[in-house]
């Protein structure tokens, strides 16, 4: 049976529509003021709230805006009832988060008929939030409670909103996240998954000594209803390594999805936690901003990798790779360390191209930087030069063993199957490596590497050259 609570300082009016509603198999409350409504709403929780909009202590619109400023009530539904002379500015009307507003100035029979028409819509419900949601045990005990509440509510949501400024730096904006939720309650662990269509992101934060181990993106994705499915994965936080123990501690876990209209645009995880009932309670407040705060980070996301990223292999760009290059020559200078640039060209692409056609050329292009993302480290670069070439930076890295990377990717490539792909020949590349980059720009190194992969090409192809080698 659904709830219903009606509120109007007008004993007729209230009477009236609970008489009729009651006939009718609704579950009817009634309260004489907004205050006494808001406690008898947390008392109840009703799945349709019917409220006057001018009342003694706190009227409709301001009801209605309390109410709303928890996520587990988003889909109650709100009638406000106004009198004949009361005319509501358009702007707040739209803002004061009611579903219908009524005038009093029809029939009682026309104003019951448009309440069960909404009624039977059958829209509106509080359902899931009902008992998990059930936070609230003591009333409010005077209008300056509500008052500090709706301060309460605000100042949480414009902390999480004041992230936004930090949208450049998203593992910054999870850190001071996770401090944040912090400062309300109290878990162990803490995971984070956020999606946008080329990138899922998963922010594991453990305060035990054991490490959650990457499995916990499974473990997220499985709470999602209807969500994206990225090209691409980052994880970052308390992970284990390859090898370690891979129990994941999720003992005691409660989950908090965030969508945006029905695609999901991530989930939060608190595990080991000391009170299910307080996390719930400031997470009613902080789903809203929080899906605002989620919305950002993907469109910035999105924009970034769209203006870095080759659009049909999904490697960086040549101005991304070129101002990578460019950082890492600043830094390693000052460091000391090694630095070996390597250019990669498919040997005979253009004949791939008439032979095959263009649309298998760029298969591939794109299941040959598959295979590179695969074998090369995670801490290497690589980026679409141009059609068919690439440059590939590998940090910390000697030229000798630069060379031998190459060699095991080009042995990688060469013996891959080509024929899944329709081309019955198999595909080989050249590549230069060049290392000395002290006291050298971007560009002269490039062109140097450039050099050795050309002189690569006229010795036969299907090999990898070094400045070493011609010493």
């Amino acid at each position: 049976m659904r709830k219903i609570l009606v509120i109007d300082d007008s004993k007729s009016w209230r009477e009236y529509l609970k008489d009729n509603l009651t006939k009718m198999g609704y579950d009817v409350s009634v309260a004489e003021n907004g205050f006494e409504g808001i406690n008898l709403f947390f008392k109840i929780l009703p799945d349709v709230v019917i409220s006057d909009y001018i009342m003694p202590q706190m009227n409709g619109i301001h009801f209605c805006r309390f109410i709303r400023s928890y996520d587990a009530f988003s889909r109650v539904g709100i009638i406000i009832l106004t009198g004949a002379e009361d005319s509501i500015n358009e702007f707040w009307a739209k803002k004061s988060g009611a579903d219908l507003f009524i005038k009093k100035d029809k029939s009682p029979e026309n104003i019951l008929e448009s309440i069960v028409k909404f009624l039977e819509s059958n829209k509106f419900t509080i359902e899931w939030s009902r008992e998990f949601y059930k936070f609230r045990k003591n009333p409010f005990s005077e209008l300056v409670d509500i008052l500090e509440e709706t301060l309460k509510i605000e100042i949480i949501k414009s902390s999480i909103l004041d992230l936004i400024s930090n949208i450049y730096d998203e593992e910054y904006i999870m850190i001071k996240l996770k401090d944040l939720l912090k400062e309300f309650f109290k878990f162990e662990n803490l995971n984070i998954m956020i999606l946008s269509h080329v990138i899922g992101r998963v922010y594991a934060f453990s305060n035990n000594k054991k490490f959650q181990c990457k499995k916990i993106k499974k473990l997220l994705y499985e709470k999602l209803l209807n969500p994206t499915t990225p090209s691409e994965w980052i994880f970052k936080g308390d992970f284990c390594d390859k090898g370690k123990n891979e129990t994941i501690l999720l003992e005691n876990s409660i989950f908090f999805n965030l969508k945006s209209g029905n695609t999901d645009l991530g989930v939060i995880s608190f595990s080991n936690f000391e009170n299910k009932n307080t996390i719930a309670y400031y997470m009613n407040f902080m789903l809203e901003p929080l899906t605002t705060l989620f919305k950002a980070l993907n469109n910035y996301m999105d924009y970034k990798v769209s203006s870095e990223r080759d659009s049909l292999t999904g490697l960086y760009n040549k101005r991304k790779i070129t101002e990578k290059l460019r950082e890492l020559i600043i830094l390693f200078k000052r460091k000391k360390y090694d630095l070996s640039v390597a250019i990669l060209d498919i040997d005979g692409f253009k004949q791939i191209n008439d032979e095959f056609g263009h649309i298998t050329g760029d298969k591939v292009l794109i299941k040959l930087s598959q295979i590179m993302q695969d074998e090369l480290r995670e801490n290497d670069f690589i980026g679409r030069f141009g059609g068919e070439e690439f440059l590939i930076l590998l940090p910390e890295t000697e030229c000798i063993k630069a060379k031998k990377v190459l060699e095991r990717l080009l042995k990688k490539v060469s013996e891959y199957n080509w024929e899944m792909l329709g081309i019955n020949k198999k595909i080989t590349f050249s590549a230069g490596v060049f290392c000395d980059y002290k006291k050298r720009n971007v560009t002269y190194i490039i062109n140097k590497a450039d050099e050795l992969m050309y002189m690569a090409k006229k010795l036969g192809k299907n090999r990898i050259i070094s400045k070493e080698d011609l010493l």
